[in-house]
C-alpha cells in the first residue's frame, strides 16, 4: 500500500455563505435591530435561555460535544471581554462583525449557556444551517436492507464477476482499516490536516464497504457489490465532512495523474454542491469531465434535497457522468413496490438535462461501521453488531453502481465510459422509470455486466453530440452556498489569523489561499508534469517524505478521538456531510 498526503490546510466547517459578506451582515443587523424590541441593554441579566436562539440551543443540549459556529452581541463592542469569555470557555473567535455590534466564534455545545449568562453578552444566534429540512436518521430505527442485492440481481453477476484487477478511486473522507477490504486498499491520499489517509467522520469507509467490502467479518453476509476490487482513497474531508470545491478538483487532478500508477477505471464522488452555474462553463463540471476523458468512468450521487425538482446537485448534474438517484425497494423482492427515495434529488438540471441517469438501491444499505468516527456516534441506532452500519442516500446509491461497474469492467477491460454508461442505461429495470426521479431505471447488475462482456453498447455510446464544459467559469459560482473556513497561507497572517481564527474561503481562491482563473488550470494545468510541480503537491505529499509506519497499523485507533473534534452544525443528517456529501 502506498501512503501519501498533500499540503493541508484547516478545514473546520461548512454552511451556507458566511455572515461576514454584505448580504449576510445585512441579514444580521435586520435582525438585531429586530431583536432589539424585545432584548434591552440590561439583557445581560436575562436567562441564557432567553438569550440563546432556540435552534442553536436545541443542537447544543442534543450534542454537547460538538462545536458549534455562533455570531454573538455584545453588550460593550469596543471592550472585546465577549471575546475573552469565548477564548476562557475553549472557544475560538472566527471574524469580528462589527456592523452588527458583534462577532462570530466556535464552541462547544455544552458552553453555549455560560457564553449566554455572561453580562458581555446580549444574544446568541446560531451561524448558518444547525439542520435541514428532511432528517434521515429517521432510517436508523428501520431494519437492515437484505435484499438489495437480490433485487438488481447481483448474485447472478457475481457468479462470473468479482471487480478482482479493477481499481475504484473514492474521492471521500478516507477510508479506515477494516477487515472487509483487507489489503486491497493500494493508496491512501489526504487532503487534509489529519495526513494519515483514515476516516474520521465515517462516509468514505461505509462507501468502500459497498463498493469492494467481502463481508470478511460477517460470513460474507454484508458484502459489497465488487468484493475483490481494488480502492484508492483519497481523503478530501475530516472529521467534520466538510470540504471546498476547490479540494475536490485537486482530489480529482490527482487521480487522472495517477490512473495508470493504480489502474484506476472508476471514481465513485459523493461530494455534490447546490451550485445553478451551467455545466457549460463550470470549474466542477469540467473536472469530472476531463476525469471522464482520460478513460475514467465516473459516477456521482443525484443529491438528498428531493423530492422537488431542480435539485440535483453538482456535479451530478454534469450530462456526461452518470448521475445516481436513491431507490427504495420497500426491503422486498418484489419489485412491482419499488420507488424513488422520496429524499433523491429530481432534475431537470439548470441547463435542461433529465438527471438522474438510473437509480439503485439507497434505503439502509448495511456496509462497514468507522469505530468511534462522527456518524457513528451521532447514529448509535444504525450501528448493525460491532463492525457494521446502516446507511441510507444517494451516496449509498452511488457507490453500488461503482461497484457494479468494476464488474463490468473485469468482464471488458476495453469497455469506454461512453460504452460503459450507454451500457448501464440500457440494462435497467424498467419498473418505476415513468416515475419522477427515475432516470431509466433501476440498476441491473446481471444484466450491465453480462452486456459489457458481449459488447452489446459497443455501437451505441452515450454522450454523442454533447457539449464539453470550458471550466472558465466561477470558482465561487461553483460553490453554491456552501463554504468552509481554512487557514489561508498567503493571506499574510501567518500561520493563523492573528485572532487566531481561519479565512473563510470565499471568492476566486483556492483552499490554499491561490488566485484561481479558469484560464490557469484548464488545458495544460491538467497535465501531469505541471500538477506534480503545483502547490498542491510536490514534496509535501510525495511519498519519499512520509513514512506509513507512523499511522499505520495499529498505531490509530477510531477510538483515540472524541467527538470535541467535528463541529455539530457542519454535519447534516439529511445529507450525511457538511452540506456537501450527497
Amino acid at each position: 500500500m502506498t501512503e501519501v498526503r498533500a499540503r493541508s490546510w484547516e478545514v473546520t466547517t461548512s454552511f451556507p455563505r458566511a455572515s461576514r459578506s454584505i448580504k449576510a451582515a445585512a441579514l444580521w443587523a435586520a435582525l438585531i435591530v429586530a431583536a432589539s424590541l424585545v432584548v434591552s441593554a440590561g439583557a445581560g441579566h436575562l436567562s441564557p435561555l432567553s438569550k440563546t436562539d432556540p435552534a442553536l440551543a436545541g443542537m447544543a443540549a442534543s450534542h454537547p460535544k460538538s462545536t458549534l459556529s455562533v455570531i454573538v452581541w455584545e453588550t460593550n463592542p469596543a471592550s472585546y471581554d465577549a471575546e475573552r469569555t469565548v477564548r476562557a470557555l475553549g472557544g475560538q473567535v472566527s471574524h469580528e462583525l462589527p456592523i452588527i455590534r458583534g462577532f462570530s466564534a466556535r464552541l462547544a455545545g455544552e458552553q453555549l449557556s455560560a457564553l449566554a449568562a455572561s453580562p458581555d453578552v446580549l444574544k446568541v444566534w446560531g451561524d448558518g444551517r444547525v439542520h435541514m429540512s428532511s432528517d434521515m436518521g429517521q432510517f436508523d430505527s428501520w431494519a437492515p436492507n437484505t435484499v438489495w442485492q437480490k433485487s438488481i440481481r447481483l448474485p447472478q453477476a457475481q457468479t462470473y464477476f468479482n471487480g478482482a484487477g479493477v481499481t475504484v478511486a473514492l474521492l471521500d473522507t478516507g477510508v479506515s482499516q477494516v477487515a472487509d477490504l483487507g489489503n486491497r486498499v493500494l493508496a491512501r491520499v489526504d487532503f487534509t490536516p489529519d495526513h494519515d489517509g483514515y476516516d474520521r467522520y465515517g462516509h468514505g469507509t461505509h462507501m468502500a464497504g459497498i463498493i469492494a467490502g467481502d463481508g470478511a467479518l460477517s460470513a460474507g453476509g454484508w458484502s459489497g457489490a465488487a468484493p475483490r476490487a481494488n480502492l484508492v482513497s483519497v481523503k478530501v474531508a475530516g472529521a467534520d465532512g466538510s470540504t471546498d470545491v476547490s479540494v475536490v478538483i485537486a482530489g480529482m487532478q490527482w487521480i487522472l495523474t495517477h490512473k495508470s500508477d493504480y489502474g484506476i477505471r472508476v471514481l465513485n464522488l459523493s461530494f455534490g454542491t447546490d451550485s445553478k452555474q451551467s455545466y457549460l462553463i463550470d470549474p466542477l463540471d469540467y473536472a469530472v469531465e476531463r476525469v471522464w476523458a482520460s478513460g475514467i468512468f465516473v459516477v456521482v450521487a443525484a443529491g438528498n434535497r428531493g423530492p422537488d425538482a431542480g435539485t440535483i446537485n453538482k456535479p451530478g448534474d454534469d450530462p456526461f457522468v452518470l448521475t445516481v438517484g436513491g431507490a427504495d425497494l420497500k426491503n422486498t423482492i418484489d419489485r412491482g413496490d419499488d420507488s424513488v427515495a422520496s429524499f433523491s434529488s429530481r432534475g431537470p438540471t439548470q441547463d435542461g438535462f433529465a438527471k438522474p441517469s438510473i437509480v439503485a438501491p439507497g434505503v439502509t444499505i448495511v456496509s462497514n461501521r468507522a469505530v468511534g468516527t462522527t456518524i457513528d456516534q451521532l447514529h448509535p441506532d444504525a450501528r448493525v453488531g460491532d463492525s457494521y452500519f446502516k446507511g441510507t442516500g444517494t451516496s449509498q446509491a452511488a457507490a453500488v453502481v461503482s461497484g457494479v461497474a468494476a464488474l463490468m469492467f473485469q468482464a471488458n477491460p476495453a469497455l469506454t465510459p461512453d460504452v460503459a454508461k450507454a451500457t448501464l442505461l440500457g440494462t435497467t429495470f424498467k419498473n418505476f422509470s415513468s416515475q419522477s426521479g427515475a432516470g431509466q431505471g433501476l440498476i441491473d447488475a446481471y444484466g450491465a455486466a453480462s452486456a459489457a462482456a458481449f459488447n452489446t453498447f459497443l455501437t451505441k455510446p452515450a454522450n454523442v453530440g454533447l457539449m464539453p464544459s470550458t471550466g472558465l467559469g466561477s470558482l465561487e459560482a461553483s460553490r453554491g452556498s456552501y463554504h468552509v473556513h481554512a487557514d489561508l497561507p498567503d493571506d499574510g497572517l501567518g500561520a493563523k489569523d492573528l485572532d487566531g481564527s481561519l479565512d473563510l474561503v470565499t471568492g476566486e481562491i483556492d483552499a490554499l489561499g491561490n488566485s484561481w482563473t479558469g484560464n490557469s488550470w484548464t488545458g495544460n494545468s491538467w497535465a501531469s508534469l505541471v500538477f506534480e510541480g503545483n502547490s498542491w503537491s510536490g514534496n509535501s505529499w510525495s511519498g519519499n517524505s512520509w513514512s506509513g509506519t507512523c499511522w499505520v497499523g495499529n498505531s490509530w485507533s477510531g477510538n483515540a478521538w472524541t467527538g470535541d473534534s467535528w463541529s455539530g452544525n457542519s454535519w447534516s443528517g439529511s445529507s450525511w456531510s457538511g452540506n456537501a456529501w450527497s
